[in-house]
């Protein structure tokens, strides 16, 4: 053995078994007197690495690499080092030198769909970890990132596949059991999300990740002031991690509790000033309180959001008009552009008449099942198709682009400027047509229903069950379907318990909407969950009853606490304090005190 060889081994020696600062002092020394020699330099690297010194760990491997520069051990080491730094550029350069010497290499093509994955381009992710024919059977990490990847390109049952056998080949890794959660959790399973989170639980009681899925869970499930325990127990464990802050910050929104949820988004916003979910989150406690001036500056918050970001159009245009950069001029040529659900574009289109008043040159994109009756209620020729000037060249015509929410608070700046209902039409042959068509039910009140909602997780959140509506169920009253999508096994219930629902079979409740306007003008009363529907009620002036099962799908429009919408003045909101029977109960009786219903407020 030689004397330099022998100087090596006495350091890792002492590293391992005796002091690793003077190991290390050691090293630093020898690396001087041979600058080049490889051994030496892996050795340094190695123990910078373990001494948290990574920065000496990579221009160890640097120094190497300039005398090998094809090794491919070295470029491995190197990249994973620059992962660890979230250095993803200089990680991918390292990764790519690799796949040139050895375009098969399985851990440098695994690694660059992760790169990828932690840089937000998952198109780029899915292409490069599908270009790996088959992942090495035991090779647990590899199909959590496939996981991974298919759960952000929406793929939810292969990601959930790729977690359940990561945890096949490695029961105790936590990861993977977090992450088959939270792809339960996007395919409404909250249950079985739960029981996950809790086996993640079992392998470290104290994972903050665990915890922080644990409690929004429970969020989820109105059971706030436990999540905050939970929330509270991963705080002691990680004091300054901004996700648990603002969840903490959410759950008080949600509760309606503006000093402690002020407390907590203050420590939260410092921390991230582009938490947008939670800025959202706050700005609609803003609004729920009627604090319009503290609101408005907030709400473009929306926009920003991950989930609502990549079903925008021409966001990136659109984004220098947004927050406080956001000045109109009157005489602009304006674009107004509609945003995500239906639902919502019935409520922005309450300051339609407002911008026609005030802007003469505007133009407002709708989704295509709106363009007659936005016309026909606004009685104004500026109503085009989703995407007429939108998705092309056209749009560069206009001074101005602006999302139509984003219009609001020019509009509502303190509460009696919202008086909202009856400001949509509905058409009247179509009107007259159901009208004679329930002539026949003169003595009975006509009462329409409607129990679910149908988009991602919050449209479970919100919906209840047919079996839930059955007391409203009596010989006096109609009661009339208005409930889109699905409800074959609905029909069967009602059937088995001889409830008469009367459906009007040819009409297409989601996507013909003038049809659906027409039926809501002949009803007495419409009992409802929130959906798009309630909002079609809500711009007719149909006096409607909605519910609102859980407080984490209450949204800014519907104050649980007044019971009432200022934003639809014909909309009474009840929330479900207690049970769902009793709810209904609650509404029984307000059908029976009275057959004419006013619940402006």
């Amino acid at each position: 053995m030689s004397n330099l060889e022998s100087k090596l081994k006495k350091i890792v020696n002492t590293f391992n078994n005796i002091n690793r600062d003077n190991a290390y002092e050691d090293i630093k020394k020898l690396s001087g007197k041979y600058p080049k020699n490889i051994n030496v330099l892996n050795v340094l690297s190695q123990i910078a690495q373990k001494n948290g010194d990574l920065d000496t760990a990579i221009n160890s491997l640097k120094k190497i690499l300039l005398i090998e520069k094809n090794n491919i051990e070295y470029l491995s080491k190197i990249y994973k080092l620059f992962l660890t730094k979230s250095s993803l550029d200089e990680a991918l350069e390292n990764i790519n030198l690799i796949l040139r010497i050895d375009k098969g290499y399985y851990e440098a093509k695994r690694d660059k769909a992760y790169v990828y994955f932690l840089k937000n381009s998952y198109d780029n992710a899915k292409k490069y970890i599908d270009d790996i024919s088959k992942l090495k059977e035991n090779d647990f990490f590899g199909y959590n990132i496939k996981g991974l990847i298919y759960l952000k390109n929406n793929s939810m049952h292969e990601a959930k596949n790729y977690f359940e056998q990561a945890i096949k080949i490695n029961s105790k890794y936590i990861d993977s059991y977090n992450n088959l959660g939270v792809c339960l959790l996007e395919l409404e399973k909250l249950d079985e999300a739960f029981i996950i989170f809790k086996k993640a639980q079992e392998i470290d009681t104290n994972n903050p990740k665990t915890l922080i899925n644990l409690a929004n869970i429970l969020s989820l499930q109105d059971n706030i002031l436990e999540a905050i325990k939970i929330y509270n127990k991963a705080l002691v464990v990680d004091p300054n991690n901004q996700e648990i802050l603002s969840n903490i910050a959410i759950c008080y929104c949600r509760e309606n509790k503006e000093k402690e949820a002020k407390t907590y988004y203050d420590k939260a916003i410092k921390i991230n000033p582009f938490d947008y979910k939670l800025k959202y989150a706050y700005c609609t406690l803003q609004l729920k309180l009627n604090n319009f001036s503290n609101s408005w500056e907030l709400f473009d918050s929306r926009l920003l959001i991950e989930k609502n970001r990549v079903k925008l159009n021409n966001l990136e245009f659109v984004r220098e008009n947004l927050f406080e950069n956001l000045k109109v001029n009157p005489k602009n040529k304006l674009l107004i552009l509609r945003e995500q659900g239906i639902g919502e574009e019935i409520l922005f289109s309450s300051v339609y008449q407002d911008i026609i008043d005030n802007f003469k040159k505007v133009k407002i994109e709708s989704d295509k099942r709106l363009l007659s009756v936005f016309s026909r209620s606004f009685g104004n020729n500026i109503f085009v198709e989703d995407g007429y000037y939108s998705k092309n060249s056209k749009i560069s015509e206009f001074d101005n682009v602006i999302y139509a929410g984003s219009m609001v608070q020019f509009f509502r700046k303190r509460k009696t400027d919202f008086n909202n209902s009856n400001y949509l039409l509905a058409k009247k042959d179509i009107v007259d047509k159901y009208k004679k068509k329930l002539s026949k039910y003169k003595e009975e009140l006509k009462v329409g229903i409607s129990w679910k909602s149908v988009i991602n997780i919050y449209g479970t959140l919100k919906s209840l069950s047919i079996k839930d509506f059955e007391p409203l169920f009596t010989s006096d009253r109609l009661i009339i379907n208005l409930q889109y999508g699905s409800i074959e096994n609905d029909k069967k219930y009602l059937s088995s318990q001889k409830k008469y629902l009367k459906i009007f079979n040819d009409l297409d409740l989601f996507n013909d909407i003038e049809s659906c306007m027409g039926l809501l003008k002949n009803l007495d009363l419409f009992i409802t969950v929130s959906n798009s529907t309630a909002h079609f009620a809500g711009a007719l002036g149909i006096p409607t009853i909605l519910i609102c099962p859980k407080k984490s799908s209450t949204y800014y429009y519907w104050n649980t606490s007044s019971e009432s919408s200022i934003w639809y003045k014909n909309i009474k909101v009840l929330g479900i304090e207690d049970t769902i029977s009793n709810t209904i109960k609650k509404i029984n009786n307000i059908i029976e005190k009275s057959n004419e219903f006013n619940f402006s407020n």
